[in-house]
Formats: C-alpha cells, structure tokens, sequence
C-alpha cells in the first residue's frame, strides 16, 4: 500500500527527500523510498534513489485503478430515506447514510462516505483525482491519487462545486455541519472542520487544515498547507491566505492581513455563539 509519510504504518511504502532522521522517526516495518541511509529506523527497508518523489509517483501507476462506474448503476450502500437523481453517478463502494440527497449530474467517486442528513447538489464531483505532478526531464508525472472523501453529517454542498479525493492513503475529511455554496474546490488531503461556512467560488489548496466554527467569503482562496487552527476566523472576500494562522480575527487582502477581531456581531456570518 503506498502512503504518505505521515500516515506511514506497517506494510506500506512511501517517500521522502529531506536528510532529517527525526521527520521519519515514526517509520517502523513499511518501505521507505529516499535519497540517503538512515540508520536507526526499525524494521525499514530502504530505497536509495536519486529522486524518490519522482519514484514514488511513477510506482503509483502499478496500482490497479479502484474507482469504478457502471453504466447501469454501481454496487453501493444507501441508507433510509435518499434522494438520488437519477442522473447522478455513484461509483462501487460508496457509502451513503440517511436520508442524503443528491442533485441531477452530480458524480460521487469510489472510495467517498457521505454522512446522514448531507445535500449535494447538482453538477458537483466528490473524489475527483487532482493533478500532483513532478518533473522527469521535460515531461510531467502525474501521482496517481488513490485516496478518498469523507464528509460528515449535516453537509451542504452547493452546485458545481468539486472535491479532490486523499493521495495515496489520506482522505480529504468534511466535519459535519460544513456548507459549502456553488462553485467551490477543495484540494486533496484537506481537513474542514464543523460547521465551516464557504461563500461562493472559494478555493482551498490541497493539504489545508481549517478548525471548527470558521467562514470563508466569496471568491477567498487559501493555499495549498496553510492551517486555521483557531475557530471564529473571518477571511474576506477575494482574499488569498498564504500563511497559517493561529490567531481569531477578521483577514482580508493579498495576502490576508488580520484587521479586527471577531468579537460582536458581523453581518452576513452564521451565529455560532448561540
């Protein structure tokens, strides 16, 4: 199984560039593909390659493709009381809790869980594989991305919006209770966090982690790494956040600057406090 380095357990196979032995320490009966030998590691057969990156994106390609469709309709689990368009595509595998509704063309990938009482709406893509890729000369490798969706209970998700499934063995995680209005994109691997709130056409990179309790404007786009690990965070309307936060507060701009707290009423966000 190949993973990625933090989620690395036994058995599986994953990668890393850096010199650092304690980045790795965690490691213990799986393979690891790098640059250099450690010493230290227990159990670790090691791969010594020029670019273990590369490496590992172009082993990716010898896993055998899970995310399957049929024309006739797939092999998933749906609980009581679902609504499904009939023009909506469910890949094998999927599984679906209560009383869940999803929109007219709306494609939900192998490999996603969709929490009880959660909406999708139509034209959206849950699992949908992102584009990972690293140079090998003047061609482009693409990782291929064999991770999953998992969204809680109580979701919205607006139309036309997209979700990027985990790589490797990551899940791209919605908490329950997140809306997400149309049009928005969540990169793989990211984390939202209960009752997180996405105005129109906001744009999360790949790897991001938001806490609980927190609102992205229209047209915000939030890097692919940065972590909101605080809850009552405002990021304004066509901001763009390149760096994580630890703070709560009002951040607008490029880059987003915090210019007020949250404290008191702010029009236009859920009341949480209640």
């Amino acid at each position: 199984m190949l993973s990625i380095l933090k989620n690395a357990g036994e058995g599986s196979t994953t990668y890393y560039v850096g010199d650092k032995l304690e980045h790795i320490s965690h490691l213990s009966n799986c393979t690891l593909i790098c640059k250099m030998e450690f010493e230290g590691l227990d159990n670790v057969e090691q791969i010594i390659v020029d670019d273990p990156q590369l490496y590992f994106y172009k082993l990716s390609h010898q896993i055998e493709d899970v995310y399957t469709f049929h024309p006739n309709g797939g092999i998933y689990h749906t609980g009581k009381g679902c609504d499904i368009h009939p023009s909506a595509v469910i890949g094998d595998g999927v599984i679906i809790g209560d009383n869940v509704t999803i929109g007219p063309n709306s494609v939900i990938y192998s490999k996603t869980e969709i929490g009880s009482g959660t909406r999708i709406d139509a034209n959206c893509t849950i699992g949908t594989e992102g584009m990972m890729w690293v140079w090998d000369g003047d061609s482009k490798v693409f990782l291929k991305q064999l991770g999953g969706v998992k969204i809680g209970k109580n979701c919205i998700i607006g139309s036309n919006s997209a979700i990027v499934r985990g790589s490797a063995n990551e899940l791209t995680i919605l908490d329950d209770g997140v809306n997400m209005a149309p049009g928005c994109c969540v990169g793989h691997g990211t984390y939202i966090g209960k009752s997180v709130h996405f105005a129109n056409n906001v744009t999360i990179g790949g790897s991001v982690s938001i806490a609980d309790y927190n609102f992205v404007g229209c047209g915000a786009i939030i890097n692919p790494g940065v972590t909101i690990s605080e809850s009552d965070v405002v990021i304004g309307a066509g901001s763009t956040l390149t760096k994580s936060i630890k703070e709560s507060g009002v951040y607008f701009g490029l880059p987003a600057k915090r210019i007020k707290s949250t404290t008191g009423k702010l029009s236009g966000m859920p009341n949480w406090r209640k």
